[in-house]
């Protein structure tokens, strides 16, 4: 009887230690936390947020600190400081907004040192690297953590476009997409290496005879080393460089289809994954010679893309016809299979769009 009872205490002392150590809990495992934004319901922008994976989601701000807000992009800086852009307000107002809170409380960025306009499109380095751009040819930087911002100036050829997208692969190397220029029915494409004192316009689709993109735009452009991958509408194209620009190729491979390709994440210089209108999701590891498809049961223009791992995948999709809601979709497996993550907000307002969601790890 007593060495029973030696074995069983030793036995309950060694699952104490091992219970101690165990890095998979709930105190010690990383959490997967994201914000989704999108259209205004209720009179202000919805910003959705999740600490759990988006298993569950709570709506942020509220119509005193997002008065009639559209959001179009969102930046996490870190678990703590967001900044989310979109639509002026009827009262002329621009929409840049800061959280120092994760969220949970939103001001207005910059102190009105910001022209009344449309900022679409936002993309940091890091906090004291920052910037936005959007209608009438505006970029403007931030390196204070977007309290103030500068703006930097484009040749007056460009002053009347709509740039959508910004991307920089440091303070003096950028690269900015839109809508077609104004002055020719090609999406503007610009780029800067000296922090945007000359801009110099290149025009790959046109190059490469991508002619269904002149009824369209430019609807991203992301960097991984020296790859530089652009994507838009309408042709769902999607353009890479493999030398930071310099040459370009039309890597659309075996897709199809003249709808809009909307968000891309990459994984590597030649990896990435992409997601367009009605539906279509579908990765590529040969740098788009050939792309795969995946099926996550839902019809909507699949808007924005976040992953994490390389596995966790997450996409924000917009009503793609009547009578549907905004959807939210979550695959642990790399896109194989996928489960829906919607919050009862989105289906029971079909007016509410979304355009970007965007994940972070952290402890």
């Amino acid at each position: 009887m007593r060495l029973l009872k030696i074995f069983v205490i030793v036995v309950f002392l060694s699952f104490l230690v091992w219970s101690c150590s165990d890095t998979t809990g709930p105190d010690n495992e990383k959490k997967y936390i994201g914000w989704v934004v999108g259209s205004p319901e209720g009179n202000y922008g919805t910003i959705l947020h999740t600490k759990d994976g988006g298993t569950t989601w709570i709506r942020q701000g509220d119509s005193l600190q997002l008065p009639n807000a559209d959001f179009g992009d969102i930046c996490i800086i870190d678990k703590n400081t967001l900044l989310v852009v979109g639509g002026p307000q009827p009262n002329g107002t621009y929409n840049v907004f800061k959280s120092d809170d994760g969220g949970d409380t939103w001001t207005l960025s910059g102190a009105r040192s910001l022209e009344n306009l449309l900022y679409y499109g936002i993309f940091a380095l890091d906090k004291n690297n920052i910037w936005i751009v959007g209608k009438q040819g505006s970029i403007y930087y931030s390196t204070d953590v977007a309290n103030s911002w500068t703006k930097i100036e484009v040749p007056a050829e460009y002053q009347q476009d709509f740039f959508t997208y910004i991307v920089a692969k440091s303070p003096d190397d950028i690269w900015v997409v839109g809508d077609k220029h104004v002055n020719d029915n090609w999406p503007i494409m610009l780029h800067t290496t000296d922090g945007g004192t000359n801009w110099e316009r290149l025009n790959p689709l046109e190059d490469l005879n991508i002619t269904e993109a002149q009824l369209g735009h430019f609807l991203g452009i992301k960097i991984y080393g020296n790859s530089i991958w652009a994507i838009g509408g309408a042709g769902k194209f999607v353009i890479r460089s493999a030398d930071n620009g310099t040459t370009w190729e039309d890597v659309r491979g075996n897709l199809g289809g003249y709808c809009d390709a909307n968000d891309i994440f990459l994984l590597s210089e030649i990896e990435a994954y992409l997601v367009t209108d009605y539906g279509g999701i579908c990765s590529t590891n040969d740098a788009g010679i050939h792309w795969t498809e995946y099926y996550a049961d839902t019809n909507n223009w699949v808007m924005g893309i976040a992953i994490l791992n390389n596995i966790n995948i997450w996409i924000c999709g917009s009503p793609g016809g009547s009578k549907e809601n905004s959807v939210i979709k979550y695959s642990s497996d790399a896109g194989t299979t996928w489960q829906d993550q919607t919050p009862q907000l989105l289906i029971d307002n079909d007016v509410i769009g979304l355009n970007k969601i965007r994940f972070i790890e952290t402890d």
